[in-house]
């Protein structure tokens, strides 16, 4: 395995660099999930404070970002209105959220709390400093649950190279629904035949076979079997997959809903009327039933090696992809918001800091990271600018590269190689410009 870094110069004048690391096998190329840490809340605070919230304070309330670990002792009812939540973390948000619509939680600069229960909840959370708050200018109070996967790449144990992989939930419109949780990944993603998350979003998935070869191509959730207790849900024959774009909410029913995120059921919910979550999808059965194990499994892809969906595409079969050939939410023109509702576009213009994988020429695994910094602390002629996904498609076009496919960019972009960071990542403290690492949920890690 090798890495180089090539500077280049945009049409514009713009520097952009490129690492690009070559010569490693896709049996050798595995998903990591980090553990989450605790400074992940911190740090996604800090972002909403200085990206976020100021674009339009008016639109924010109190917002208080927390994390509740399964192994902790806390009183929070799993129990809700037609349903019940698998995950403390869910759980906890569900019932905090609802306490504030109640009026029983508010703000006056320090939590006031009418409910025994919440109150022990936030009580917790405060002594293990598992919550931060930031503040917009609305009066209300928002819980925002971060997920269990947060993590920073830079402390995980030191491998030959590691790079962020998945979309995550991340922006307040990302999360559209009380199973949602920042931080939460969503893709394909695919190891030896088994699924750990499955295809959303109708956006293009890389593939690579026992032979070796890579194609990119649609995989559709409906044409999987989705296992739940021993039972293999097939769509439209002993239930109905619910996911979005196509839908926001399942229809009233009177049998059970049961809501996935990866590969974990969540929540049950009875009645119908469920909002799907963002990162997730709906699984509806006719009969009241019980979950016991929430695990789940995906069948239909067994005969690959290696999978992951982010997308677009940049390249497929050797042809360089000109335009967006897959979905991103438009708020101007969909109905149904799904993630990201934010994301550096246009295809040709917007520039960012941007991930690929995928082959090269000659059918040989690749990996691209084009550096870019943040827009509040890009320096001319000393940063590079990023690359917009027409740029990008470019570039991979000039190496004679075969099948790529974009990743997760932006803040999160970064590759470790040998545990160290060659380039810069976007995102820097104020004032001392040193660079602010953000955490993910997600990321490939690449052995000899």
């Amino acid at each position: 395995m090798r890495s180089r870094i090539e500077t280049m110069q945009s049409d514009s004048g713009e520097i952009q660099r490129y690492q690009i690391v070559e010569g490693f096998d896709w049996d050798k190329v595995d998903f990591l999930f980090p553990e989450f840490d605790k400074k992940a809340i911190t740090e996604i605070a800090r972002l909403y404070t200085t990206n976020i919230l100021p674009k339009n304070p008016a639109l924010y309330g109190l917002i208080a970002f927390f994390h509740v670990p399964e192994e902790m002792d806390i009183d929070c009812p799993a129990e809700h209105s037609d349903g019940r939540s698998f995950v403390k973390n869910v759980a906890s948000s569900i019932y905090l959220n609802d306490q504030v619509k109640k009026g029983k939680i508010r703000w006056e600069g320090s939590f006031i709390v009418d409910d025994e229960k919440a109150s022990m909840i936030i009580a917790q959370l405060e002594k293990n400093h598992l919550i931060v708050t930031v503040k917009g200018e609305r009066p209300d109070v928002w819980f925002i649950p971060i997920n269990a996967k947060m993590g920073f790449l830079s402390q995980q144990e030191k491998v030959p190279c590691m790079v962020n992989s998945h979309f995550f939930l991340m922006d307040p419109t990302d999360l559209d629904s009380p199973y949602c949780q920042l931080g939460t990944p969503y893709g394909l993603a695919l190891k030896d035949g088994v699924l750990m998350m499955p295809p959303l979003n109708h956006r293009p998935v890389l593939l690579v076979d026992q032979q070796g070869r890579t194609t990119v191509q649609q995989v559709a959730l409906t044409s999987l079997a989705v296992e739940i207790d021993g039972i293999a849900y097939i769509h439209n024959k002993n239930a109905v997959f619910h996911f979005r774009p196509e839908e926001r909410s399942t229809p009233i029913h009177t049998g059970t809903d049961i809501i996935i995120t990866e590969n974990q059921v969540i929540a049950i919910k009875t009645g119908g009327g469920t909002t799907i979550p963002m990162a997730g999808f709906v699984l509806s059965v006719e009969s009241l039933l019980e979950v016991s194990d929430t695990h789940v499994t995906y069948h239909g892809l067994e005969a690959y090696v290696f999978g992951i969906q982010v997308g677009p595409s940049m390249m497929e079969d050797h042809t360089m992809i000109e335009s967006l050939t897959c979905p991103f939410y438009n708020k101007e023109k969909d109905k149904v918001p799904f993630p990201s509702t934010v994301y550096p576009l246009p295809f040709e213009t917007a520039r960012a800091a941007r991930i690929a994988v995928g082959t090269n020429a000659k059918g040989e695994a690749v990996l691209i990271w084009a550096e870019g910094a943040g827009k509040l602390r890009y320096k001319p002629k000393c940063d590079s600018t990023g690359c917009s996904l027409l740029e990008l498609a470019k570039f991979c076009a000039l190496q004679g590269y075969a099948d790529i496919l974009n990743l997760d960019g932006g803040g999160s972009a970064q590759i470790l190689w040998e545990g160290a960071r060659h380039m810069r990542i976007s995102d820097r403290y104020d004032p001392s410009d040193l660079e602010a690492e953000r955490p993910v949920p997600s990321a490939l890690v690449l052995r000899n």
